[in-house]
């Protein structure tokens, strides 16, 4: 006689197979002792293998690389990851995975303990993140300025405006810095091009090391021009970052012999800081910082003038 429960359950299952192997995650189930006792088709696919078969036998040792980013063995690393998914249920990490070829392929790893009659399983599913890769590195290009690798004029465009929105809303102090090399014309004929822009690499590096605050950032605003934003950040902090810039340029020793203010590079800066209101934008802030700069140029180079904005 016809069991049409039998036959239900029969289709569940092959229609959970089907979502299994269609789907975009690489799914493995492994067993206490690390091996593998399943996968669906979307891992043989995604390493380039053949059949679950080859998979099953392959993957622990072809397909991650001998040790992962952070110098740690991948074999012993991944006993630690799916010893810890059974031990709390759950663990999700990072994971440098390799095609066949040797090829590298950063990955998201989950890992769930899943209960099965009277043990536990773990279910794995891998998340391949070379595109998401690719992107973000498309998206650095398009943010960094390309000879220095700090960041460029559009990113400033285009997250001074969340600056002074989000500050106009807590009240908190933009500082912000126009910083311009003093000579630089004369530095450029009188070393060659190559020279100035490996100073230019130089300062930029400087600059970028010298602000430490998460939030805190650089950007090459075109030629030898740079600028500072400072979120959060009254008189007393502006000073002292302007301060700290001024020497740590100057303590380089970078070769100027052509310089009107000193034998070495060094730098003129305008600095200011105030509270943003709503209707204000970068342009303001960048004509006031500019002014100052100006000053600081009129008045012999090598210093900063401040002012309230």
């Amino acid at each position: 006689m016809f069991d049409i429960t039998k036959h239900r359950e029969f289709e569940i299952a092959e229609m959970t197979s089907i979502m299994l192997d269609t789907s975009p995650l690489c799914c493995m189930l492994w067993d206490k002792n690390c091996n593998i006792i399943d996968c669906n088709e979307t891992a043989v696919r995604l390493y380039g293998l053949y059949s679950k078969q080859e998979f099953s036998k392959r993957f622990i040792e072809d397909c991650s690389p001998k040790y992962q980013p952070d110098g740690k063995s991948s074999y012993n690393k991944a006993l630690t990851l799916v010893n810890k998914a059974f031990d709390e249920g759950r663990c999700v990490f990072d994971w440098m995975h390799q095609m066949p070829d040797g090829t590298p392929m950063p990955t998201e790893v989950t890992l769930i303990r899943v209960k099965y009659k009277d043990d536990y399983l773990v279910v794995g599913a891998t998340r391949d993140l070379r595109d998401i890769v690719r992107l973000e590195a498309e998206a650095e290009k398009i943010y960094y300025d390309a000879l220095t690798g700090i960041y460029n004029r559009r990113f400033f465009d285009e997250n001074i405006v969340s600056v002074i929105r989000a500050l106009s809303r807590s009240g908190g102090a933009l500082g912000l810095m126009m910083i311009d090399i003093d000579f630089f014309k004369t530095y450029n004929d009188t070393y060659g091009h190559s020279e100035g822009d490996n100073c230019l690499r130089i300062i930029a590096e400087t600059l970028s090391k010298t602000i430490t605050r998460t939030d805190d950032f650089a950007v090459r605003y075109g030629g030898e021009e740079f600028v500072v934003v400072l979120p959060n950040t009254n008189e007393y902090g502006v000073r002292l970052v302007t301060e700290k810039l001024l020497k740590n340029i100057q303590d380089l020793n970078i070769p100027h012999e052509k310089s009107n203010v000193a034998n070495c590079v060094t730098i003129s800066i305008g600095a200011i800081t105030g509270k943003p209101e709503h209707n204000q934008n970068a342009e303001d802030y960048i004509k006031r910082a500019d002014e100052m700069m100006y000053i600081s140029k009129q008045n012999g180079r090598n210093r900063y003038t401040f002012s309230y904005f």
